[in-house]
């Protein structure tokens, strides 16, 4: 019982940073590519926008990959329109990176580009891949928002989504520290997700389904979202801030 009741304090402080922001607050979501915000944080979007919030999609790529047969050129004006389709199903707006899918790279540059957005944006939350991750341009965009949020210019709650790549790939050594209730939103996040024709979701959403159904029973709802809080003063993930000389002791 006293387990059930952290995961659903966990669960309300997320929902909360959210909430008592002010009406011009925004959630910033950066998705390595065109389909990535919707598949990892689809119910969390719908539920802020739900919740009176502004939610940005900034696609970091392209996806100029992910198109068969198609040009760079042509790959990504296709997929930045299934982009536009998929956000709007949530209610959210994109904006566009524009760096190349596969070639994302985390360096000053970048990392400059970043922070000069977000100061632009002023996002009260941001949400990025975690950094251990099979895909390189997922890898960059955690390290780039790990980055930028050490940027004192800036003041916003980061936290790590998980991903799920074909056919058994996940992110690596993924804790939680916050669980999303999208049991009522599962459905709106398909249907967005299912605007990425070019990307055969119906070969892929499932395992994402599967993760939601496993975090929905961690937490008991029906299908829940895991989030890593990010932490200056100890570090990437949940360690406790205070350290005590036996268990005992942790609060």
């Amino acid at each position: 019982m006293r387990q059930r009741t952290l995961v659903y304090w966990s669960m309300f402080c997320l929902v909360m940073v959210i909430a008592q922001a002010s009406a011009l607050a925004t959630v910033v979501v950066l998705a390595p590519h065109p389909d990535d915000g919707e598949a990892s944080c689809g119910g969390l979007i719908a539920n802020t926008v739900a919740a009176g919030e502004n939610v940005v999609i900034l696609t970091m790529t392209g996806g100029e990959l992910g198109v068969w047969g198609k040009t760079h050129d042509e790959a990504r004006a296709i997929r930045s329109g299934e982009a536009l389709s998929a956000a709007a199903v949530l209610g959210a707006t994109v904006e566009f990176f524009g760096a190349v899918d596969g070639s994302l790279a985390v360096d000053a540059v970048s990392a400059d580009k970043l922070a000069a957005i977000l100061l632009r944006i002023r996002p009260t939350v941001v949400l990025a891949p975690w950094p251990l991750d099979v895909h390189a341009d997922h890898q960059a965009t955690g390290l780039l928002a790990w980055r930028v949020f050490q940027d004192k210019r800036l003041a916003f709650a980061l936290y790590f989504y998980e991903t799920s790549n074909s056919p058994h790939t996940k992110t690596f050594q993924f804790i939680p520290t916050d669980y999303v209730d999208i049991t009522d939103v599962m459905k709106k996040k398909q249907d967005a997700i299912y605007q990425h024709v070019t990307q055969g979701p119906a070969d892929w959403f499932g395992m994402y389904v599967n993760m939601a159904r496993v975090h929905g029973y961690e937490t008991d709802v029906g299908f829940a979202e895991a989030y890593s809080k990010a932490r200056n003063s100890s570090g990437m993930g949940g360690r406790a801030a205070v350290v005590g000389k036996t268990l005992g002791e942790r609060k």
